[in-house]
């Protein structure tokens, strides 16, 4: 077994930018010294070496994703995952060495900053990141960690074009970031929730302003969006096993209401997350089942002192969250609901754009955004539609040549 950590030369750089490179791998064999597998260093003469040979070896690493965009070892673990299925909470990475630290505020314009530490500092670093990310690997919840690294760090592999008034529209602090004229997002897997965020350099891809979007533009022909309509509210569906049909959710809900349908959306955003009252129980068949569902979960994590994710089966362990109520399990569940369901769908919609140009380049919850190309045909764009609407949830779809001025097309698909 080895504890392998990648070095990338610039560590303010995205690790897929062309102008960054991986400078080392810091290498941790159980029970025997650590050591460095150089590929670019000025402390060492050495340059390129094999780095192939741990295909063959099983492989702990701080972060598999980003371990993924310098190469795919066989057989890998993340620990940070590890850290986050035991506790609950993401590994809190607050490690400091003064020289790095120092090297970093004096030098932080410098390219390839990595390359100006020195190797002995980076391994006192590396060291200790390996003893305090100490966890007992137990096999489980594997399908989850494969899965979920894979389908969002293959979105990551295709970046985001911009266009050249990029900076512009941001500012000049992304221009660095630009490489070959895209942006590459940066998804966070390990949070609080299990809801990915997604930012990277100064931009934060994940709550973009409608001003900000249109820096974002096709490399192939037309942007395409496809959103969930009212999405949580089909996913607690779900749960519950409440089917509303192909209509609009917050038009069906506002029958039972007897209201209009912005009241309806008003209505039950109020309920879900300020409390279900007893009138609306017997009047709306729905949120009478969700009222259940709530007191059923709570029971159950108090009684058994955890509770299961319903697709990968993931543990949501009680003692790991010091402040939870009925309405925060609640949250956490449909969170964990939206990324396992939203997983298996990336998966798929990458497996059939294996041999497309059209590509997934961002994602937004409930909410898709492809880079399209014409060379694949009108009929890709409505394959995609039947891949995210297989558990009938339905959506509505945008297109464009930037992402931020998008025309309906729901009606041509």
């Amino acid at each position: 077994m080895y504890s392998v950590i990648p070095i990338f030369s610039d560590p303010y750089l995205h690790p897929l930018h062309k102008n960054n490179g991986l400078s080392a791998l810091y290498v941790a064999p159980e029970g025997d010294n650590d050591f460095f597998i150089i590929q670019k260093h000025p402390d060492s003469d050495k340059f390129m070496e094999d780095y192939k040979w741990l295909d063959s070896e099983f492989i702990l690493t701080p972060d598999k994703k980003l371990l993924n965009h310098f190469y795919k070892f066989k057989d890998v673990v993340d620990k940070n995952f590890i850290w986050w299925i035991d506790t609950g909470k993401p590994f809190d990475n607050n490690i400091r060495n003064n020289a790095i630290d120092f090297l970093s505020n004096k030098y932080y314009n410098v390219k390839k900053l990595n390359e100006i530490i020195p190797l002995y500092k980076h391994k006192e670093y590396c060291r200790e990141v390996y003893e305090k990310n100490a966890r007992v690997y137990t096999g489980e919840n594997d399908e989850y960690m494969n899965d979920v690294i894979k389908a969002f760090g293959s979105i990551e592999k295709n970046g985001i074009k911009v266009s050249d008034d990029v900076c512009d529209i941001f500012d000049m602090r992304v221009k660095k970031h630009i490489s070959n004229g895209k942006l590459y997002s940066n998804y966070n897997l390990w949070t609080t929730t299990g809801r990915p965020s997604n930012s990277f350099g100064s931009v934060n891809f994940a709550a973009l302003p409608p001003e900000k979007r249109k820096a974002f533009v096709p490399e192939n022909d037309y942007l395409v969006e496809y959103d969930y309509d009212a999405y949580h509210l089909r996913l607690i569906g779900d749960l519950v096993g409440h089917f509303f049909g192909i209509q609009s959710v917050h038009e069906y809900l506002a029958q039972d209401y007897g209201c209009s349908y912005e009241e309806s959306k008003q209505r039950s955003f109020k309920l879900l997350y300020g409390g279900i009252d007893k009138e609306t129980r017997e009047k709306v068949p729905f949120f009478d089942k969700v009222y259940n569902y709530i007191n059923t979960k709570w029971n159950e994590i108090n009684k058994n002192k955890y509770v299961l994710s319903d697709i990968y089966k993931r543990t949501i362990t009680l003692c790991n969250y010091e402040d939870l109520n009925k309405n925060k399990l609640f949250n956490y569940l449909i969170q964990a609901y939206e990324t396992e369901s939203n997983i298996k769908k990336i998966l798929l919609i990458q497996d059939y754009l294996l041999s497309k140009k059209t590509k997934l380049v961002l994602y937004g919850y409930d909410s898709f955004l492809f880079d399209f190309s014409k060379q694949d045909g009108v009929e890709t764009l409505t394959e995609i539609k039947d891949i995210l609407e297989s558990d009938k949830h339905y959506t509505k779809s945008k297109m464009g040549l930037n992402y931020g001025e998008m025309k309906d097309i729901t009606e041509r698909l």
